[in-house]
């Protein structure tokens, strides 16, 4: 009887373990054109020294594919980068990079400023830029969450072997000043056979404190207090 106690013990912390594991709240995964979504390198809200992962995905072999994330009174962010990625086949494919964290509390106050982009080397081949790269925020806090506000697909411009979507900005309702909030960025590569790249991304979120009223009640009224002015000043030349 102890040893069947002792088991189901053990059974019962190996199921927390792994669901604990599964329902990280840090965590990068990949998806090649278009299939399964699988988690590739997870941790707890923002880990020190990041998550990565490198190692074989389908067609690609990725090299020092990792992210960092911070909550910040100030700025908090999203931040992902590769050193390479290779398409070993001689047909092109598409490797999509979703990376997402949970449980943002700052920047304290609402709306926030969310500010994101990205950019890199094509070494090999060709890499398509339309839609390269999209970031999202979520009132309901879920790894992954789609659903809620996104800065909109953002499409990179390339310069030699140099692509770069330049930064595009949005404003996120966030339901209270203080509820918790996640955050995910999606980076798309549609690269030829034998294609090489590599990538640096963000997203910033800040808090920019709205005008307050009596000044927005003031300058909304210079025009007007501006033509009184003239009016007098009419009135007096005709006098």
């Amino acid at each position: 009887m102890r040893k069947f106690f002792i088991a189901a013990a053990l059974a019962v912390i190996a199921v927390f373990v792994s669901n604990k594991s599964a329902d990280a709240a840090f965590q990068i995964s990949l998806q090649e054109d278009g299939g399964a979504i699988v988690n590739v390198a997870s941790g707890v809200d923002f880990k020190t020294g990041g998550i990565s992962f490198s190692g074989t995905f389908g067609d690609f072999d990725v090299s020092i594919l990792g992210s960092t994330s911070r909550n910040n009174a100030l700025k908090s962010n999203l931040l992902s980068s590769v050193t390479e990625i290779f398409n070993n086949d001689t047909a092109a494919h598409t490797l999509t990079v979703y990376v997402t964290e949970t449980n943002y509390s700052l920047p304290a106050g609402t709306p926030l400023r969310v500010e994101s982009g990205l950019g890199g080397t094509v070494n090999d081949g060709t890499l398509v830029l339309n839609g390269i790269f999209q970031a999202y925020a979520s009132n309901g806090n879920g790894a992954f969450d789609l659903s809620d506000f996104t800065n909109g697909s953002q499409n990179a411009t390339l310069s030699g072997t140099t692509y770069d979507t330049g930064s595009k900005v949005g404003i996120f309702n966030r339901t209270s000043t203080n509820s918790p909030y996640s955050l995910t960025s999606v980076a798309t590569f549609n690269m030829s056979g034998g294609g090489s790249v590599n990538y640096s991304d963000h997203v910033n979120v800040t808090y920019t404190a709205p005008a307050p009223a009596g000044l927005v009640l003031a300058l909304a009224g210079m025009p007007v207090f501006g033509l009184g002015a003239y009016i007098r000043r009419r009135r007096a030349v005709r006098a």
